[in-house]
């Protein structure tokens, strides 16, 4: 690399729990698929051992445990392609990506605050020959003051060599795989769910001939997790009018699981709204538990330009038009208090 440019290393990591998932843009897939039921990308795969050496059957770790305990695993690494490959072994925090809340991992640069700090492996590299596998053993020391409920992230194994380059903007940026398989951790105490709908709002572009053509809008709205428990919610969504009448009906969504203080972007498209009304958005959010959480905004429709519009010709046409009467009669000879035949 040219000293003129600048080399980032990005971590694409894959958390699907399905064996074998690709990784858009990756290496090619080694001829034997990942085994199941560990996390891979194809060239290699991470998850939970046993102490036969073979892979447990469970597709992530999953712990309970009071504050102040610590608990003990180990993590298999399987090298899936015909050469070795150097890998950066560490613990990360989950969390939910902005725009479609899926469960990703930290990156290597981000340091951990939470599950993934408390997690302290044997061997932080590991060289792995072609088509081997090996395991690291690791321990999770939660703390004493841990809160209660769940505490989620990864354990992630990332390629330590950039596989390509992608060039933008005047930089160019190694790109990194990871593959991460997932840590569930739940700290003894009572469970606390709980869900908020906030920032709900609508934007909308207004149709340049009212009643004629439809007009098109956005709703958005933040769903976040208040509780300390992952909850995948439903979200229902509907317009109504004036009077309650309901001008649109949403099918109901059911979103992936939103990690304890955790949010994302709900973005829900509108084709059609109303040309004149008084608009009321109402979105609820009903998940397991007793769960139903609900906000509401509204707005007024009114066609302006058109108003306007037809305001102007009214009163042109107020203006105007006894002129024209006026300037009739008198090409028609006709004096006040005589009536005008027409024919």
């Amino acid at each position: 690399m040219t000293p003129g440019h600048r080399i980032a290393a990005a971590a694409l990591l894959a958390t699907a729990l399905a064996a074998g998932t690709a990784v858009p843009g990756g290496a090619a897939a080694a001829a034997e698929p990942a085994p199941v039921p560990a996390t891979g990308n194809g060239a290699w795969s991470v998850g939970p051992a046993n102490r036969s050496g073979a892979l447990a059957a469970r597709p992530f770790f999953a712990f309970e445990a009071p504050p102040g305990k610590t608990v003990r695993d180990v993590v298999r690494i399987t090298n899936l392609t015909d050469r070795p490959i150097t890998f950066r072994v560490y613990g990360a925090d989950a969390y939910n990506t902005p725009r479609d809340a899926g469960f990703a991992l930290r990156t290597a640069e981000e340091a951990p605050r939470d599950v993934g700090a408390w997690i302290s492996l044997k061997s932080a590299t590991a060289k792995i020959p072609a088509r081997t596998a090996k395991e690291i053993p690791f321990t999770l020391k939660i703390p004493a003051n841990a809160t209660p409920g769940e505490h989620i992230g990864g354990v992630v194994a990332l390629n330590t060599a950039i596989e390509s380059v992608q060039e933008g903007g005047g930089a160019r940026v190694g790109v990194r795989r990871a593959v991460g398989a997932r840590v569930y951790l739940r700290v003894s105490g009572p469970l606390t769910p709980g869900l908020r709908a906030a920032g709900l709002g609508v934007r909308r572009s207004d149709p340049a001939v009212p009643f004629v053509q439809h007009g098109r809008g956005t709703i958005r709205y933040t769903v976040v997790n208040t509780g300390n428990q992952r909850i995948s919610p439903t979200a229902r969504v509907r317009a109504t009018g004036a009077f309650g009448r309901e001008i649109k009906r949403w099918p109901d969504r059911r979103l992936p699981e939103i990690l304890p203080g955790e949010r994302t972007d709900i973005t829900v498209p509108w084709d059609g709204t109303p040309g004149l009304e008084a608009v009321t958005v109402r979105v609820e959010l009903v998940a397991a538990g007793g769960i139903d959480v609900r906000a509401q905004t509204g707005f007024v429709v009114v066609p302006w330009v058109a108003l306007l519009a037809f305001a102007g010709a009214v009163f042109l046409l107020w203006s105007v038009l006894p002129r024209l009467i006026r300037r009739w009669r008198e090409r028609a000879g006709l004096t006040p208090g005589e009536k005008g035949v027409f024919l």
